[in-house]
């Protein structure tokens, strides 16, 4: 089937990074820009956001401890389209002292609901949630390695990769590095 004829009208663009910093904590960034194909003007102000330039900018940075307890929050909001939305940052001010953990994703579309937060800025921490596990991961593995089966073991049936039938697991168990839930009890 031929594709049809497209014209790019829109590009978001999200990058991730993990830092280890020298005081062995770990700064994990991500930010977002939406690009338009065309000049925007916007509505609450007529002004003009040209062609080729961030209608949205925004970026946030979390600095973990080894247990993915979050010391410090930093979000930046360089482009936005309304007036008000850059007073949406300094409410993620709260996050300072909880812990990256299932459930957390769930926990901050509850507590930044409605006016209190940004839509856009949320969907930064997922991305910063998964860059934080693929950046300490190794890491963490080699510093820590008593915890390597027990977190490991978590991750069994988490996704078609680590399902307990596949490669990965059972060369994992093969190698005595963890066993599978239903063999522990034999």
């Amino acid at each position: 089937m031929a594709q049809a004829k497209r014209k790019l009208m829109h590009r978001r663009c999200i990058e991730s990074y993990g830092f280890l910093r020298e005081d062995g904590l770990w700064d994990i960034e991500a930010s977002m820009q939406d690009l338009k194909s065309y000049n925007v003007k916007r509505e609450f102000d007529g002004s003009l956001v040209p062609e080729g330039s961030p209608f949205h900018d925004i970026r946030a940075c979390l600095t973990l401890d080894d247990t993915f307890l979050i010391k410090e929050v930093s979000v930046t909001m360089d482009a936005y389209p309304f007036p008000n939305c850059g007073g949406a940052a300094p409410s993620f001010s709260i996050l300072k002292g909880t812990r990256i953990r299932p459930g957390w994703s769930r926990w901050l579309k509850e507590t930044f609901s409605g006016k209190v937060g940004c839509t856009h800025v949320l969907e930064l921490f997922p991305v910063i949630a998964t860059t934080a596990f693929q950046t300490m991961w190794g890491p963490l593995g080699e510093k820590y390695p008593e915890h390597v089966s027990s977190s490991v073991t978590k991750l069994i049936n988490s996704c078609h990769g680590w399902s307990e039938d596949g490669p990965m697991v059972r060369k994992l168990v093969d190698e005595q590095v963890l066993k599978l839930p239903s063999e522990e009890s034999q």
